[in-house]
């Protein structure tokens, strides 16, 4: 199982998982601070779509994917809607959305790529964040996995993809749950609840009822999605960061009643040509 560890660059404090980067996939996922956005998006928004001003978002973009060591013509972007739709995506996507968020890929939640240096991007205050990374096929994936997505199984999408395009194998591949709401915090009604529990009814303890409400685990969902595909479970990675809980470090649509910026989730691959590639 890989670590998630803090690293400070050019004045970024972002999340990242040295270990993948030696294999090849180099991840971020930004905190709220050191950037550009002012008021209620303080200060590193990276969201084109939540009313703050395009120039700020774009700085801040700019100084993310310096983490990467590029620039944002090797961004690509989706629009979001809580589906579970996934995207390949090659050379001819390249820059889309990085800029203007009416270009990016409509409708879609996921993005595969098997092309080095495109960097995937996906945007969030509490969903959580799904990493997906083959080391044997040089593939790279990213999920934004709501109660929506999770409940449309965005992540076995993902994984289908992957193994329908590139023949990857469960038991190569890596998956990094990012920070996203915990159970501690992911306070659901009771109808929701019971729609969980019919969609996965071997994991009844994924939903806690206590005296003051009924929570939802979104993280420990995902895992168990991962594990029934067939990824062994020590190549899954589960951020212990809760969003909500943590406002002080990451934007949380919950905790600040939706007025707020988003953070970025970044993955590409490195040091990777094209004809390496199995």
């Amino acid at each position: 199982m890989s670590q998630e560890i803090w690293q400070l660059q050019n004045n970024i404090n972002y999340l990242t998982l040295p270990d993948w980067e030696k294999r090849g996939a180099k991840v971020v996922f930004t905190s709220r601070h050191a950037g550009a956005s002012e008021g209620i998006y303080n200060s590193l928004n990276m969201a084109l779509h939540v009313g703050d001003k395009p120039e700020a978002v774009l700085k801040n973009r700019k100084q993310a994917m310096k983490l990467m060591g590029l620039d944002l013509s090797h961004m690509v972007c989706c629009q979001q809607v809580h589906g579970n739709q996934v995207a390949v995506v090659d050379s001819s996507l390249a820059g889309r959305g990085s800029r203007d968020h009416e270009d990016a890929l409509p409708a879609t939640d996921g993005l595969v790529t098997a092309v080095p240096d495109l960097v995937l991007a996906t945007f969030y205050a509490d969903c959580i964040p799904v990493f997906l990374f083959d080391p044997v096929r040089k593939v790279a994936a990213l999920c934004h996995s709501g109660w929506k997505g999770t409940m449309g199984l965005i992540i076995i999408q993902a994984l289908e993809v992957m193994r329908r395009q590139y023949n990857c194998q469960p038991a190569d591949i890596l998956v990094y749950i990012g920070p996203g709401i915990g159970s501690c915090c992911y306070e659901i009604q009771a109808d929701l609840a019971d729609k969980v529990l019919s969609a996965f009814p071997d994991d009844n303890d994924i939903i806690i009822v206590k005296q003051q409400g009924i929570t939802w685990d979104l993280k420990e969902t995902i895992r168990r999605c991962a594990i029934n595909y067939g990824i062994p479970k020590n190549q899954i990675t589960v951020s212990s960061w809760c969003t909500s809980c943590s406002t002080d470090y990451f934007y949380s649509y919950r905790k600040e009643q939706g007025k707020t910026g988003r953070m970025a989730a970044l993955i590409a691959l490195v040091g990777v040509k094209e004809h390496e590639k199995p």
